[in-house]
């Protein structure tokens, strides 16, 4: 049982990872929490479950269009919403991301309405495989497998390309960035797209696993938030440890304890560990100048 409770606990842990990169690329960045990250997702969930369903592609094609839509939406709403805004308060910019959360939900219920829909599974013959003692759905190891895969390549990218070494620059000193001759507009519409398409990422990953509807983004809106705050909201890895952890202690609670509480166990595991470490597992202990 604890294998099992483990395994999923791991799929879903792989889910909030991914929301939680997306929150931490654009705080890293730019210094505010996305709150329409979570409507993002939904936005890639239902992008591929058209592709999927009404268009008739394959899971790879409807996977990779949704990739590819939510980035060119992420740029987007950098360009027009916050490339003019970039420098106000940050207050300001996280309370536009408000108000991007609620017209994205209004934008899905012209289409969709206020129904819900199911995203078919990838495979539908397939049932249940044994893994080390562990009961494991096929959906599960591909959502496990394919965040692996991403995670890696965001690696990658941020260690190998010119591009990825530029936005690490500009994370670490905007000033000292555009003094080298970087292009920090360009930097923050890769961060949006990038951030964005993890986002679609996770929503079609997600789609088999529960239900499509317009406010189905809230709730993991929260858990990727707490996975960045419980990793440290400056530490991608950190936001992949914490991503990993709230999914498996969320699912052994529920095994062994109440699924009443499941949801709010890692809730209370973060608020133990930031009384103790408030920056997170993986953030570093501000500094100030006096």
């Amino acid at each position: 049982m604890f294998a099992t409770l483990s395994m999923a606990g791991l799929a879903n842990g792989a889910l909030y990872a991914l929301v939680a990169l997306g929150l931490v690329l654009i705080y890293k960045t730019q210094d505010v929490v996305n709150f329409a990250h979570g409507e993002v997702l939904m936005i890639g969930a239902f992008a591929g479950y058209t592709a999927y369903q009404n268009l008739g592609w394959a899971y790879p094609f409807a996977f990779l269009g949704a990739i590819v839509f939510c980035g060119v939406l992420g740029a987007v709403v950098e360009r027009l919403c916050f490339r003019r805004i970039a420098h106000h308060h940050h207050i300001t910019l996280a309370m536009v991301t408000v108000g991007l959360s609620f017209a994205f939900k209004g934008l899905a219920r012209v289409p969709f309405g206020a129904d819900l829909y199911t995203f078919p599974p990838l495979f539908q013959d397939v049932g249940p495989i044994m893994i080390g003692g562990a009961i494991v759905t096929p959906q599960n190891l591909v959502t496990i497998g394919v965040a692996v895969v991403l995670t890696l390549l965001l690696f990658l990218f941020f260690k190998v390309t010119t591009m990825g070494k530029q936005m690490r620059a500009t994370q670490q000193n905007l000033t000292g960035a555009k003094m080298v001759g970087i292009d920090t507009g360009r930097v923050f519409a890769l961060t949006w797209a990038l951030a964005a398409a993890i986002g679609g990422a996770a929503g079609v990953l997600l789609g088999p696993s529960s239900l499509l509807y317009p406010d189905m983004g809230s709730n993991f809106l929260l858990k990727g938030f707490a996975a960045a705050v419980l990793g440290g909201f400056e530490s991608v890895p950190g936001a992949i440890i914490g991503g990993l952890l709230i999914g498996v202690i969320e699912k052994l609670f529920g095994g062994y304890v109440s699924t009443a509480f499941e949801h709010i166990s890692a809730f209370c595991v973060i608020i133990g560990v930031l009384f103790v470490r408030p920056y997170g597992l993986f953030g570093r202990k501000p500094i100030h100048r006096v």
